[in-house]
């Protein structure tokens, strides 16, 4: 393990004093709305005796982040809940109510911290006998031990002065919940980037890519506002367990959520709401029986995508609550089968005596219940989280405006592309063939059809100015009998962007893939840059034609290098 890093926080700057407007309600400086809670930590004591600080006070000292190699760590802190009695909570006993509503704790914890005075209403010490009235404000003081997440880095997608676009790690929660606070993308924002701002869309713990968060309430209701209008077209990337089907699949099942505690949902006809997605095949590898898949959602209910594959008997492989054997049994819920009960069951030891386990990593390895307590809350302490607990191979790729008026995406996922990399440096060997050409450029390419190499093709390779995708084609239609077809399903590799136009006035290497109608995803290794040709539109062109169009990272400066080949000389002679 790496050594450790140790990240002390920024202190995160006060809320601007809030400010009235014509509504009566309070708002900060960004013109978001304030809870009372929020003004009232101003003013709440947090602490007894000579310590007199304010609940405000002690969160903005904070606590510290400890980069530990592939996990981010939070220093053990005070925080201080604050809430105001709800209408369901009146004349009800202080203790029930924890006890019924809060689940961060077990009943006796409870009953602990309210009969050792860390628990007031209307900052007096309560007591096991106290009872809620309208308008009282609860205060919980407690020491926490936040769980460890990735250390992967936030990254930022887009900013101007409203909207802020972020790529989100798997394994971090968006806000602030349960027993997570410091260990959020929110927090993390704003202590470490100096960034508030608020979530427009959210993302599960485990979900990783593209989010959006509002830098102002214009912003954000903005945002906010087109998403719930369904003005957004969103496009998910997940790999998922088996050979899915080549052909596009819509799944339109109505889901329900059976355990809002265990956050399980699952396909109900009765009792669901409307749900549907679409689906299509990226890429398909058989050393791992495992395939990428594009994932299109129409609406937008919790656990959506994972739910709809799983009833198509095609989890997401690493999935800890739909592709767990463990909690499903062999069959992993496909067609919506399994007994409930006992899957909720299951479902509730995973973290306390049981780890998280998947289909691709069976063997548990992440967070249980300790053997030790906390010498301070003599609660139960947790191992380490595990490969299931901080991973899920689903991403929300890009987003993009329905009148096409603005679009957002990420870089395509490293376990999407793992597969892939062997095709495209082999597609490199191929350029490697071509040699030095002081006028042309240098290009490989490779058909695969379900994870086998079908043809391959260098520049030139054939009789003429031939290009490496023409080449790799036309061997492949001879070798099949003069039939101008590839296999449905075919995915091409190629060095560099395909030409959409040839200056020879020979049909483009865009058109050649299109007219095949079957490949239906096309790898590059760069971008081609204007020294070949200017405004290459191949990009726009394939994805107008449901051809998926992916850059795999690492290879440009090779690539681009082959391609030039001899170039150099030429330079010299002028």
């Amino acid at each position: 393990m790496s050594s450790d890093t140790s990240s002390g926080m920024k202190r995160a700057a006060s809320p601007s004093t809030p400010q009235p407007q014509k509504s009566s309600k309070l708002v900060d400086s960004q013109g978001f709305r304030l809870r009372q809670q929020q003004v009232d930590k101003h003013s709440v004591i947090a602490t007894d005796g000579t310590n007199t600080k304010t609940i405000h006070e002690e969160e903005t000292e904070g606590a510290n982040y400890v980069i530990e190699g592939r996990l981010r760590r939070v220093t053990p802190y005070y925080y201080t809940y604050l809430t105001y009695c709800k209408l369901r909570w009146i004349d009800r006993k202080l203790v029930d109510v924890f006890i019924d509503e809060f689940r961060d704790r077990t009943p006796e914890a409870y009953r602990q911290a309210i009969d050792q005075g860390t628990v007031k209403i209307n900052s007096k010490s309560a007591n096991l006998e106290s009872v809620l009235k309208n308008g009282d404000l609860i205060s919980h003081r407690s020491f926490r031990r936040e769980p460890p997440v990735s250390s992967r880095e936030i990254k930022i997608v887009y900013e101007d002065d409203e909207l802020l676009a972020i790529d989100k790690p798997s394994g971090i929660p968006v806000h602030p919940t349960g027993r997570y606070r410091y260990n959020t993308v929110t927090k993390i924002l704003e202590q470490e980037m100096g960034k508030t701002a608020h979530p427009c869309n959210r993302l599960d713990r485990l979900t990783s890519g593209l989010m959006f968060l509002g830098k102002s309430s214009k912003g954000a209701n903005k945002m906010m506002e087109q998403i719930r209008e369904r003005n957004v077209l969103k496009e998910y990337v997940a790999r998922v367990k088996g050979e899915f089907p080549i052909e596009r699949i819509v799944v339109d099942k109505p889901l329900f959520t059976k355990s809002p505690k265990l956050t399980l949902n699952v396909v109900d006809f009765e009792n669901g709401k409307e749900a549907k997605t679409e689906f299509q095949r990226i890429s398909y590898d058989p050393e791992s029986n495992t395939s990428v898949v594009k994932c299109h959602p129409l609406t937008g209910r919790t656990h959506q995508i994972r739910v709809h594959l799983q009833y198509l008997g095609y989890p997401i492989a690493n999935d800890p609550i739909y592709s767990s054997k463990f909690v499903w049994g062999e069959n992993l819920g496909k067609n919506g089968e399994g007994d409930y009960d006992k899957v909720m069951e299951r479902l509730d030891l995973i973290g306390k005596t049981e780890p998280a386990t998947s289909w691709i990593h069976p063997v548990g390895d992440g967070e249980v219940q300790l053997d030790e307590l906390c010498p301070i809350t003599g609660l139960p302490l947790y191992s380490d989280p595990g490969t299931n607990d901080l991973d899920l191979w689903l991403h929300a790729y890009r987003y993009e405006a329905a009148d096409k008026s603005w679009s957002y995406k990420t870089e395509f996922p490293y376990w999407a592309l793992d597969s892939s990399r062997k095709f495209m440096e082999l597609a490199i060997k191929e350029a490697e063939k071509c040699g030095e050409t002081q006028t042309q450029f240098n290009v490989g390419c490779v058909l695969v059809n379900n994870g086998e190499v079908i043809s391959t093709g260098h520049s030139r390779e054939l009789p003429g100015n031939t290009h490496a995708e023409q080449c790799a084609l036309e061997k492949y239609f001879e070798k099949n009998g003069g039939v101008r077809e590839v296999p449905e399903g075919t995915e091409i590799f190629t060095t560099m962007e395909p030409c959409s136009l040839r200056l020879s006035g020979n049909l483009p290497c865009v058109d050649r893939i299109l007219q095949t109608k079957n490949i239906r995803t096309c790898f590059v290794g760069v971008l081609e840059p204007d020294i070949f040709v200017k405004n290459n539109s191949s990009y726009q062109k394939l994805l107008d034609h449901n051809v998926e169009y992916i850059h795999i990272p690492g290879y440009e400066e090779t690539c681009l290098e082959i391609a030039k080949r001899g170039h150099e000389k030429i330079e010299a002679t002028k």
